[in-house]
Order: structure tokens, then C-alpha cells, then sequence
């Protein structure tokens, strides 16, 4: 029972934010929030790699993991493409798998 109210829960959550942004949308948005609106992917992606990459069991730890995160930000910053990013932490990442570093 728990789960399904944390489910639902979330649900309403998920749909009413994303409801009221597209409410707000018959008006246009001052050019400063879509300013700031432009770093929130990137910045959610981040807080949700970092910690799994960077500090995997709790504490801080530099191996392949934490490479390819640095690789894929350096690729993020030349292309400026989070799917970019994305796909060439992971590239780099199988490749230094499978050369055993």
C-alpha cells in the first residue's frame, strides 16, 4: 500500500508541476527564467551521475568510473549536447572496459 501512494503520489507531483508550466505557456516567458530554464537539464544530470560515479561505495573514489564522467563533461562542454555527453562518457567508458584500464 505504501508504494502505490508514493506512486500516485508522485504522479500528481509529476502532472501538476508540468501542468502549470503549461498553463503559463499562453504567456510568454521573461527572457531571464528561459535563461535559467536552459541549465536545468544539465544540472539534474549532473546530480544524478556525480554521486553514482564519482563515490560509488559512500566515500571518494577516482577509477574508470570517475574518467568517463570527466571525459563526458569535457565532451558536454565542447558540443554543448547532454545526449552527446551522455553517449560519449558511456563510449569511453566501455573502452576503457574492454582494454582491462
Amino acid at each position: 500500500m505504501e508504494k502505490l501512494l508514493t506512486f500516485i503520489g508522485m504522479g500528481l507531483a509529476t502532472y501538476l508541476t508540468r501542468y502549470t508550466m503549461i498553463a503559463a505557456l499562453g504567456q510568454e516567458m521573461p527572457p531571464l527564467l528561459r535563461r535559467w530554464l536552459r541549465y536545468v537539464p544539465p544540472a539534474a544530470l549532473a546530480a544524478l551521475i556525480a554521486p553514482a560515479a564519482l563515490a560509488p561505495r559512500g566515500h571518494l573514489e577516482f577509477g574508470i568510473q570517475a574518467g568517463a564522467v570527466m571525459a563526458g563533461a569535457v565532451i558536454a562542454w565542447r558540443t554543448r549536447s547532454v545526449p552527446g555527453a551522455i553517449l560519449g562518457g558511456m563510449a569511453i567508458f566501455w573502452i576503457w572496459k574492454a582494454l582491462g584500464l
